[in-house]
């Protein structure tokens, strides 16, 4: 009787490891991940702003996009093009609300 008492809490425990936990472990890194690559994107475009000045908007985007696609191909992670696009796009009009001196100065002609 014991035995089968210990067997079903054993496959409770499995059965809600299996269904509660591990989901919410992925969200959890995926999530992490994400805070990670928004924080890449943001340092990207303010290093582009900043060394790169006296290149249009678009040749500082593009430079941003080559330096963020070699770092998600370095690290084994995957988004789209158009997520990286909206990423950037937010980390720049995040720096322009930010940057109250200059406003209207274009950072990559959005």
């Amino acid at each position: 009787m014991m035995m089968e008492i210990l067997k079903v809490i054993v496959m409770l425990a499995v059965l809600l490891v299996s269904r509660y936990l591990i989901p919410w472990i992925k969200v959890q890194i995926g999530s992490k991940q994400m805070d990670e690559i928004r924080a890449w994107v943001k340092d990207a475009v303010l290093m582009a702003q900043q060394v790169y000045n006296a290149k249009t908007g678009p040749e500082r985007k593009a430079i941003v996009v080559d330096l963020l696609h070699n770092m998600l191909i370095k690290k084994n992670i995957d988004i789209s093009a158009e997520q990286l696009d909206t990423l950037i796009e937010a980390a720049v009009k995040s720096m322009k609300m930010q940057d109250k001196n200059n406003i209207g100065t274009k950072i990559f002609g959005t």
